[in-house]
Formats: C-alpha cells, sequence, structure tokens
C-alpha cells in the first residue's frame, strides 16, 4: 500500500514506485486526500484508491480544530481498512494522507516506510522516522535529518530517459531552438506573469511556457512561437525538445530534467517549508549542473536576458546538460520497491 500525495511532486513517484512494485509481482492500492492530485493520476494509471477528507494544520483554531478531527477519523479510517486489505507493507510519500496511513500502518505492526523528496525533510517525516522500518531520501543531505535513511533518489517516469529531442520537437510540432518554462503542479504566479511579458512580444525562438491550472486563465501573449499551455501531461516529450528549462526546484521537476539532461534555471519558492528548494536547487548548482536565479530577482526584463545568455552560449549549455544527467537517479523506482518486496517476504 502506498500513502500519500496531494501534489504531482509526491503523486508522480509513488506511481513510479508502484509500477516497479506490480512488475515484482505485487497488488498495489493507494490511500489519498479527496482533495489531492492523485485522485485524479492513481486510477488512471490503473491502481484502487481509497480516499480520506484531509486539510491541512494551518488556519486558526477552529480551522487547526477540524483538521484535528479529520486526522484522526482518518487513523480510524486506516487501521480499519489495513486489518480488511492486509498490506505486508506500507510506503508514504508525503503529502495529507501520508501520516495517518503510516501511524496506523505502524501501530498494527506493518512493515512501514517513508521516502522523503526533498532535501530538507518536513516535521512530520523527521517524527515519523522514528517509528518506521526504513527511509528513503532524496537528496543526501536529508538522510542526516531522519533515522536510518537510505539514500536512492528521485522515482522517475521511464519515459523521461526514453525521449529524443529529435523525437519529441516533430511530434510536438516545434520549431527549434525550444525553451520550456514550468512551475510545477501548483503553477508560479510570479514566474508566469514574468515569462508571460518577457515573451510575449516577439522571440527568434520557440517558448513554451505550462502554467498550471490557476494561473492559466491570467496569461496571454501575441508571439505565435510563445505557447501557453494550461498542462502538459507528457511533460518529458516538452523536456526534450528544450535547449533551456526555466522551472521552479521542486524535486520532481528538478530530477524530471535531471533525466533528459537540460540546461537549467532553477527558479525556487520562497515560501516553501523549510526554504527546501533552495536547498534542492543548490544541490545541483553546486555540482555545476545548472543555474540559480532567486525568485526575488524574477522580472521579465531579467528572466529573458538569462534565456538567452544560454541559448548564445552553447559551450556552457551542454556542460550544465550533461552534469545535469550526471544526478539523474533510473534505478530509484526499482531500489524502493526492492526493498517492500523484501520486507513483505520476511514477514510471510
Amino acid at each position: 500500500m502506498i500513502a500519500g500525495g496531494g501534489t504531482g511532486g509526491h503523486a508522480i513517484p509513488a506511481l513510479c514506485v508502484a509500477d516497479s512494485l506490480s512488475e515484482g509481482g505485487a497488488a498495489v492500492e493507494f490511500v489519498g486526500a479527496q482533495a489531492g492530485i492523485e485522485r485524479d493520476l492513481v486510477p488512471r494509471a490503473g491502481y484502487a484508491l481509497h480516499t480520506l477528507p484531509l486539510t491541512g494544520l494551518s488556519g486558526g483554531p477552529v480551522a487547526r480544530a477540524r483538521a484535528a478531527l479529520l486526522f484522526l477519523r482518518a487513523l480510524s479510517r486506516c487501521r480499519t481498512l489495513m486489518k480488511g486489505l492486509g498490506p505486508a507493507a506500507v510506503l508514504g510519500v508525503g503529502g495529507y494522507a501520508s501520516a495517518p496511513a503510516v501511524a496506523a500502518a505502524s501501530t498494527l505492526g506493518i512493515p512501514t516506510f517513508l521516502h522523503e523528496q526533498n532535501s530538507v525533510p518536513g516535521r512530520v517525516n523527521r517524527l515519523a522516522s522514528r517509528f518506521t522500518t526504513g527511509t528513503f531520501v532524496t537528496f543526501p543531505s536529508a538522510a542526516e535529518h531522519l533515522r536510518d535513511a537510505a539514500w536512492v533518489g528521485m522515482p522517475t517516469r521511464r519515459e523521461l530517459f526514453d525521449v529524443s529531442r529529435e523525437e519529441a520537437l516533430r511530434d510536438l510540432g516545434l520549431q527549434p531552438p525550444v525553451v520550456l518554462i514550468f512551475g510545477g503542479s501548483g503553477g508560479a504566479l510570479k514566474l508566469n506573469l514574468s515569462a508571460a511579458e518577457a515573451f510575449g512580444g516577439s522571440t527568434p525562438y520557440t517558448v513554451v511556457q505550462i502554467a498550471g491550472r490557476r494561473d492559466y486563465p491570467r496569461l496571454q501573449t501575441d508571439n505565435p512561437r510563445h505557447v501557453i499551455l494550461e498542462y502538459a501531461e507528457e511533460i518529458w516529450r516538452y523536456l526534450a525538445a528544450a535547449e533551456v528549462v526555466v522551472s521552479r526546484a521542486g524535486a520532481g521537476s528538478l530530477f524530471d530534467t535531471a533525466a533528459v539532461g537540460r540546461a537549467t534555471i532553477m527558479v525556487p519558492f520562497t515560501y516553501a517549508t523549510g526554504d527546501h528548494q533552495l536547498y534542492n536547487a543548490r544541490f545541483f548548482t553546486e555540482r555545476g549542473a545548472g543555474e540559480l536565479l532567486l525568485d526575488s530577482d524574477v522580472d521579465a526584463a531579467v528572466l529573458r536576458g538569462r534565456v538567452e545568455a544560454l541559448l548564445e552560449d552553447e559551450r556552457r549549455r551542454e556542460g550544465l546538460a550533461g552534469r545535469m544527467r550526471a544526478l539523474a537517479t533510473p534505478s530509484a523506482a526499482d531500489e524502493v520497491a526492492g526493498r517492500l518486496l523484501r520486507a513483505a517476504a520476511e514477514r510471510e
């Protein structure tokens, strides 16, 4: 059983592990939040999803009390669900549904694991790791904060390793060179507005801007070579088509880009918990695998200038791309799945 989601950064790695588990002969079911992105992604991938009515602990006393009550109900629901299904192992991947499922599994004596996507673990995973069978981390630095953590990297969709630039350009009908700008499943308003202004007039290159559902209605362009999309399900095609990528520094976005190997300008979200997006980005930039652009410095002129500097410097661009590709972790999903399968076998 895999629990968690909320955003693509949690749900997509979970689905990668689920596919590896299925190939290893395991039946996989998910526990997720009713309002999370997993509500769409998990059933579409062919897996059963059990949803829980959960919210975050932010807000005033009434909102926090309601969230706590929902958590206790979710914990009880997870215990009942697990007693009925009898999972041989449980993996929590973060998001609202992860905590009650991991807690329930731990109280029932089920082998329980966590996968921490970010370089700075949140408080829930720091606490939960004390009670789990094992913990996997995407960034080596996260292991310093979690008990008995093993570094595996980020479970990544296999399509990202297989698609070529030529194939992607042909399938998407794009004229090179291509710049890809995206903010992750939640969007990035400042980055989106700056990109729309920077590239909305005219460009001698193609710009594909994946805006996210929240920001998309606010954006427009007069540039026929500036394509604004609400969402791109097959993000690997756009990454493969690109010469330069501009993205937020969520772990999923960065490791997707690493799998393809593209020169990247990373724009961390300032208000990410524990400033983890900045630390995510630094993992790559300190290894010469990308450029950092602080959110506070983003405007139309700066963004266009940074993009065009990379487009004009092939040597630097190719160097960044090669070092980015070297940091990809194609075996991460199989490593996590293998550990879960071994735990399940040991329990029999």
